[in-house]
């Protein structure tokens, strides 16, 4: 079934650009397993936020959603992970240098929050996965009516 030749996203914003990603947390490092197409990197900045880097420059973030999956399948035992909430802000466009080329990027920095108690950053551990998947505009062109 995941083979499947689906079919193309349509919707009524002109120039929909939909970039799914994961990667694997490092406590308070950079990420590590980065996956995803469009995605340039994925840096750790401080406690609980991180920088994702996509190749290119969109016109707006429209949607940005997220799950914080703890541990890994098997081999750790359940964390309660109902309280993470993970936001996003608004996105920058900005050139960043990339093995020693300039790479035109949309930033979006991410906010990893324990809400459980008191709400506080914290990191994603180096068993805990975050899967994304942000929707863009890419273009300032404004829908007709269909025909």
């Amino acid at each position: 079934m995941a083979s499947r030749n689906y079919a193309p996203i349509r919707a009524l914003a002109r120039g929909q650009v939909i970039i799914d990603g994961s990667f694997i947390g490092n406590a308070g490092a950079s990420p590590t397993s980065t996956r995803g197409n469009g995605i340039t990197s994925i840096t750790w900045v401080a406690t609980g936020r991180y920088r994702i880097n996509f190749t290119g420059r969109f016109e707006r973030l429209l949607s940005f959603s997220a799950c914080v999956m703890p541990g890994t399948t098997g081999t750790t035992t359940p964390v309660d992970a109902s309280g993470r909430v993970v936001n996003a802000l608004q996105p920058l466009n900005t050139t960043v240098t990339v093995n020693g080329r300039s790479v035109q990027v949309t930033q979006v920095e991410v906010f990893v929050t324990e809400n459980d108690a008191a709400p506080l950053l914290i990191n994603l551990a180096a068993t805990d996965q975050m899967t994304f998947q942000a929707t863009f505009q890419n273009s300032k062109a404004r829908p007709r009516a269909g025909r």
